[in-house]
């Protein structure tokens, strides 16, 4: 849990430091701030969306042997 953490955290940095860089027109690390932050959201999202499969998959096979047999 504690790398979700982390990651979160992350994320509302880059988005401050990219919030500077908009107000500064710095286009060249608005630009590599936004590629490291999409990124990071979509490790994120992965994240998530494994944690949320790993525990259905096990039940949908026990549940499909268990009517099967």
């Amino acid at each position: 849990m504690r790398n979700k953490a982390d990651l979160i955290k992350k994320i509302s940095l880059l988005k401050q430091k990219i919030d500077k860089c908009l107000d500064e027109r710095d286009r060249e690390s608005f630009n590599q701030l936004s590629l490291e932050l999409k990124v990071c959201q979509n490790y994120l999202e992965t994240c998530f969306t494994n944690t949320e499969v790993h525990f259905k998959k096990p039940f949908e096979q026990k549940r499909g042997k268990f009517f099967n047999h």
